[in-house]
């Protein structure tokens, strides 16, 4: 038995359509009582996964060349209805990117779920999600960016791991790295052992562990004041984003830090941050500062997010970061399969 992933006995998880008041969010803590948190049921070459588009539209070559990707991984591909629909800043209308993905995920041959691209639009769309109907055939969710709300409450309401990792019509169409490839392919088959070498900024905080959480950190930000935020409380925080300048990262982790929302946070890890025009930002002084006025650890060099190479990490699973200055380590460990 996985004892990492604890709650109170006894304790009930009820779905509803988000339009509902927010359903309880499970108590995670260190006694490691229990576990509710599982990892989706394993998802092979050969098997059949979705391509959905809840963001924006999608640019029809790049998303022709990343679905021959995962067809070139060995995958059957079903495409959501709406997947190259364009209606001004989105793949379709409200409506109809809910209505594809809803007609995706009601299939249950389909045993994962790709989206195409980020960019805006799930946020408009977290109110009318059928929560009852995902939670009727657990399967990986495979994206970032702007899909980084819609995951964290995949973990949070349906109790199983979710995946920051590649999309079709940016990551795989530009095609992964050999190592890219297989360390998605082993998250999917729930055979990964993540081991990432990090680099800790001031003092090492050695053998700290807690949940991995986060993901792009303007998204994060975006739903504070709302149903949707997310509980930092045990969690290693590993956040990233792209085209920001220094004083907005700044401003978005102030904003997140005096909204105590990082309260109970357990360190804090950096991926990938790019400027404006593509540059990589020196985000190293930021985590720094935010993490000490915190008195928690953070690191930085988690090769995840926005650009290349992009590690896939299964967000919600046991982390642990060891080792000092340059020779830190980020692991991360898979719950036990839903039953």
């Amino acid at each position: 038995m996985n004892d990492r992933y604890p709650v109170r006995r006894g304790h009930r998880i009820r779905l509803t359509g988000l339009s509902a008041p927010l359903i309880e969010e499970p108590t995670i803590t260190d006694s490691r009582s229990d576990d509710r948190i599982r990892r989706p049921p394993p998802v092979r070459p050969g098997d059949r996964v979705g391509v959905a588009a809840l963001s924006g539209p999608v640019e029809a070559e790049a998303l022709d060349r990343g679905i021959a990707a995962l067809e070139g991984l060995g995958f059957e591909v079903r495409s959501a209805p709406n997947l190259r629909d364009r209606e001004g800043l989105f793949a379709g209308t409200d409506r109809a990117r809910l209505d594809g993905f809803h007609e995706l995920v009601a299939d249950p041959s389909v045993r994962a779920v790709f989206f195409a691209r980020g960019g805006h639009g799930v946020l408009r769309l977290l109110p009318d999600l059928d929560w009852e109907l995902l939670a009727r055939t657990p399967r990986a969710y495979v994206g970032y960016s702007d899909l980084t709300p819609f995951l964290l409450e995949v973990v949070r309401r349906l109790g199983w791991i979710a995946f920051h990792g590649p999309m079709v019509a940016t990551d795989l169409a530009r095609g992964l790295e050999e190592a890219e490839a297989r360390a998605l392919l082993a998250c999917l088959s729930g055979e990964c052992r993540v081991d990432l070498p990090v680099r800790w900024l001031g003092p090492a905080g050695e053998g700290v562990e807690g949940v991995l959480w986060g993901g792009c950190l303007s998204l994060l930000v975006s739903t504070l004041g709302t149903p949707w935020a997310q509980s930092m409380q045990d969690k290693i925080l590993f956040v990233e984003d792209v085209g920001e300048p220094l004083y907005r990262i700044d401003r978005m982790l102030t904003q997140l830090r005096l909204s105590r929302t990082l309260r109970g946070v357990r360190a804090l890890a950096a991926g990938r941050f790019t400027y404006p025009d593509g540059a990589s930002a020196d985000v190293a002084d930021l985590f720094r500062e935010t993490a000490s006025s915190l008195g928690v650890p953070a690191v930085e060099g988690i090769p995840a997010g926005h650009g290349a190479p992009h590690w896939t990490l299964p967000l919600g699973a046991w982390a642990r970061l060891s080792g000092v200055g340059e020779g830190g380590r980020l692991s991360l460990e898979l719950p036990e399969e839903i039953a």
